[in-house]
């Protein structure tokens, strides 16, 4: 009996040392647990951004104290009033957010991303930059959303501002030109000031209803130089797009326009975002151009026919000038020819007769003043006359008009055979001396 007692006593010392083991063990884990817990609440609590969960009810189960920075109330505040949270919100947006918490799909694993307004304790605007994703445990069941809620108003400022600035530069250029446009290339939306379509005569309701675009009143002819002309802009190869085209306005009618533009923004890898430009009405620059140039298509053709009118008289005064020519040419060989041929001959067989002193002075004298008269003239005689002495030139001209060889000696008082050798002579001259050529026909169709 002893000994039983004496094993139960031993068993249950051992028991007991497990279970100091056990709760030793357990009160490490419990601190370890707390000192994880306090670590992840302090990075929780000290976050920037207000951070908060809601559970799959929308129970508020954790709100970082981040929140009275951003709201102006204090995480018990909002502890203390489920209804806080929504209360604040702009009534604006309260709406969106309503919808937001109700959505179907609020437990779904997609992130939700959006902005809205609030009223802050001290009755001040702010934007807030929410986000949010739902939250599982190790099993996979849904334990509501994990929220963070981040003041934007500064950055919305800085946007508002700039908006407002682009606003006032947008005004600005459409004062300034006949149109401004701002195209997104990326979404293709395009913004067109009130110039641009005014001077077309359309309205701001045309423009609301989308019922025009600059594409659909793009004159046909105009598309692929336009559309060159941008492809070069947006390939860098110009520094700016400039190129003239013709719209139709709402008459039905086509103006011309000049349009300007340059890409503003570019991504990484340099294709173009934003493209910028204006219009400006050059209709009746181009209506001047075309009367100016009709104009001058006019005078030009005026002074063709004129400078072709010229031309012929030019012609004729050469065709008259040349007959001129020739016919003094032929006046001066024909006065020279006849001297030759009617007269020196006989002053020279006057100079062989036998004559007294005064007769000889005479003679001479003839013979000076016919050598004068003929000096101006003797270049133009023909260069186959030139060939010939007076006597060949006697002989070939009595030839020319028929003569026969006796015929010629006795009106030459010379002998027949001195007629031959002049004849010989004259062929030899003219190159025809081994052809049987006649010699009348020959000098009747050259001399």
């Amino acid at each position: 009996m002893k000994k039983i007692l004496d094993e139960n006593l031993a068993e249950l010392r051992l028991v007991k040392k497990q279970l100091q083991q056990i709760k030793a063990e357990h009160k490490h884990t419990v601190a370890k647990l707390r000192e994880s817990e306090e670590k992840f609440r302090t990075i929780a609590d000290y976050t920037y951004d207000w951070e908060y969960w809601l559970s799959a009810e929308g129970k508020l189960l954790y709100n970082s104290p981040s929140c009275e920075g951003l709201t102006g109330y204090t995480s018990d505040e909002y502890k203390a009033d489920p209804d806080l949270m929504l209360s604040i919100v702009h009534p604006d947006d309260l709406e969106k957010l309503i919808v937001h918490r109700e959505d179907s799909c609020y437990t779904s694993n997609n992130a939700k991303h959006f902005t809205f307004r609030i009223i802050t304790k001290n009755e001040e605007l702010r934007w807030v930059a929410h986000s949010c994703q739902p939250v599982y445990d190790a099993d996979g069941r849904f334990l509501g959303r994990r929220a963070s809620n981040r003041n934007i108003t500064r950055l919305k400022s800085i946007e508002e501002a700039i908006s407002q600035s682009e606003k006032r530069f947008r005004l600005a250029l459409d004062a300034s030109s006949d149109g401004v446009w701002d195209k997104n290339l990326i979404t293709n939306e395009v913004y067109y000031g009130k110039n641009w379509y005014h001077v077309l005569g359309y309205t701001d309701h045309d423009v609301k209803n989308k019922s025009i675009t600059w594409e659909d009143l793009l004159h046909p002819d105009d598309e692929p130089g336009t559309m060159e002309a941008m492809q070069n802009h947006f390939d860098g190869l110009t520094n700016r797009y400039e190129t003239e085209f013709r719209i139709r306005n709402k008459a039905g009618k086509w103006q011309w326009f000049l349009s300007r533009g340059k890409v503003v923004e570019r991504d990484n890898s340099g294709k173009p975002i934003r493209f910028i430009g204006t219009n400006t009405d050059i209709t009746a620059n181009k209506k001047n151009e075309i009367e100016l140039q009709n104009m001058h298509d006019m005078l030009e053709k005026k002074v063709e026919e004129r400078t072709n009118e010229l031309q012929e008289v030019n012609v004729a005064l050469k065709v008259l000038l040349n007959k001129m020519e020739k016919d003094k040419f032929q006046l001066e060989e024909q006065i020279v020819a006849n001297v030759m041929e009617l007269i020196v001959p006989y002053i020279e067989k006057l100079k062989r007769q036998k004559l007294d002193e005064q007769q000889k002075i005479i003679v001479d004298i003839l013979d000076r003043n016919f050598q004068n008269i003929t000096s101006s003239f003797s270049q133009s005689l023909s260069s186959i006359k030139q060939k010939f002495t007076p006597t060949e030139l006697q002989v070939a001209n009595l030839v020319k008009i028929g003569k026969t060889t006796k015929e010629i000696a006795e009106l030459m008082n010379l002998a027949p055979g001195t007629i031959s050798i002049h004849r010989k002579s004259i062929r030899k001259k003219l190159g025809i001396s081994h052809n049987k050529v006649n010699l009348q026909a020959f000098l009747s169709s050259n001399m």
